[in-house]
């Protein structure tokens, strides 16, 4: 897996360098809705099988560098274990925004070395059975079992990352999440394995990391308001000497 995230990473940065090359100026942007899929869930199915997770997202160029951000996916749990079985499904939801820190001379260039924020929403549903309680008092239980029971939970999250345009209006990015823990029911009887969208359900905060595909359809131009210029060289100017 460290080689699959190295040479991804190493991709996005020369992706990044080339993309600083000079480009034909137009004077136009595009934009449109960009879907991406993260890869992150995929390479879990080999290594953690028991656990499944698919997330998607949508963003917009609603303004110049300020992407409107919507994330959503469901995971599903099954562990077996010798003392006991648990079964967990859930969806979730972050919204939030994007703001590309990068600034370029070009109008239509789209990179992004990006900052923001989302407002994170999950619910689940789990459930154990097949429990097994050593006690060397009142004597071991077997078979017994937690009913299923449903939980929400709410947070924030800090985001980082960087995107860049490997094709015209394909995309690849990767970005880290800081998430904290605002609101969560509490299960009196078990705490959730892991939270669909936020992480280890013990945990206040966590961090995750996304590996992101995405294309941008439906492309329309638009003139941007905030057009950077480049600066004018100063004339060079002789100073006269004494003889």
């Amino acid at each position: 897996m460290r080689r699959i995230l190295k040479f991804i990473s190493s991709l996005l940065l020369l992706t990044l360098l080339s993309s600083m090359l000079p480009a034909q100026e137009t004077g136009m942007r595009l934009r449109g809705p960009r879907i991406g899929v993260d890869l992150a869930g995929l390479v879990l199915l080999y290594t953690e099988p028991e656990r499944s997770i698919y997330t998607f997202s949508v963003d917009y160029e609603a303004w110049q560098d300020i992407y409107p951000v919507l994330e959503f996916g469901f995971q599903n749990v099954e562990l077996n274990r010798e003392t006991y079985n648990y079964i967990s499904s859930g969806i979730f939801g972050r919204f939030g925004v994007d703001i590309n820190l990068l600034k370029y001379e070009q109008t239509n260039v789209y990179e992004m070395f990006y900052t923001g924020f989302r407002y994170g929403i999950s619910y689940l549903t789990h459930q154990a059975d097949d429990i097994y309680l050593a006690d060397p008092y009142f004597g071991d239980v077997t078979g017994a079992a937690v009913n299923e029971n449903q939980l929400n939970v709410h947070w924030i999250s800090l985001v980082g990352g960087v995107k860049v345009e490997v094709f015209d209006n394909f995309f690849m990015g990767w970005s880290v999440l800081a998430n904290i823990k605002l609101l969560q029911v509490k299960d009196e009887n078990m705490t959730p394995y892991n939270i669909p969208g936020f992480g280890p359900g013990d945990k206040s905060t966590n961090v995750l990391f996304n590996y992101t595909l995405s294309y941008r359809f439906l492309p329309r131009e638009y003139k941007p308001k905030k057009i950077l210029k480049k600066k004018p060289i100063p004339e060079q100017v002789d100073i006269p000497t004494q003889n």
